[in-house]
């Protein structure tokens, strides 16, 4: 069963606990609801529209019958929660966003030395060259790279796919 978010508006700087957002939920193809977090913590909720009530019913029944959400539970013992439209949709957002960043951190690597968490994970900082990175100076190029590898957390490294073909030793 296709289900996908359209015209999803994500709210940033109105997430706290959880992700901020409005969306409206298609089942295949169809609009049949719309689905929101106000960014509180609280759960994702969905309401069907008029005439999508029997989509969305479908929609629930699919997920119910999708393998559980297994988490890293207390002393190694896995913790599962039972799949669910609301957390199917929660999915759904956290892919978009991670899109979204990974096409952003893409564009910044063609001008930028970025330095992040070796798991790719939480926040991340970089070096605007405000040039595509392939113009820069080698040795300039180099000379940045060394200073900032000397100054980096052992869990940190340079997020950057580009620097071996430009010729930069790591």
């Amino acid at each position: 069963m296709k289900i996908e978010l359209k015209k999803f508006q994500f709210f940033e700087r109105m997430s706290e606990e959880t992700n901020a957002f409005v969306a409206d939920i298609h089942v295949e193809g169809k609009k049949v609801a719309y689905a929101k977090n106000d960014g509180h913590g609280g759960e994702t909720y969905y309401h069907y529209y008029e005439g999508g009530r029997e989509l969305t019913n479908k929609a629930e029944d699919f997920c119910l019958a999708l393998p559980p959400i297994v988490l890293d539970g207390i002393n190694g013992k896995p913790f599962k929660i039972k799949m669910d439209l609301t957390h199917f949709i929660d999915d759904l957002v956290e892919a978009m966003l991670k899109e979204k960043e990974d096409k952003k951190i893409n564009k910044l690597k063609e001008t930028c030395l970025i330095i992040g968490h070796v798991l790719k994970k939480g926040s991340y900082s970089y070096i605007n060259f405000k040039q595509p990175l392939s113009q820069v100076p080698l040795a300039e190029l180099q000379k940045y790279v060394n200073k900032y590898k000397l100054e980096m957390k052992k869990t940190q490294c340079f997020w950057n796919t580009n620097l071996e073909e430009l010729g930069i030793k790591l």
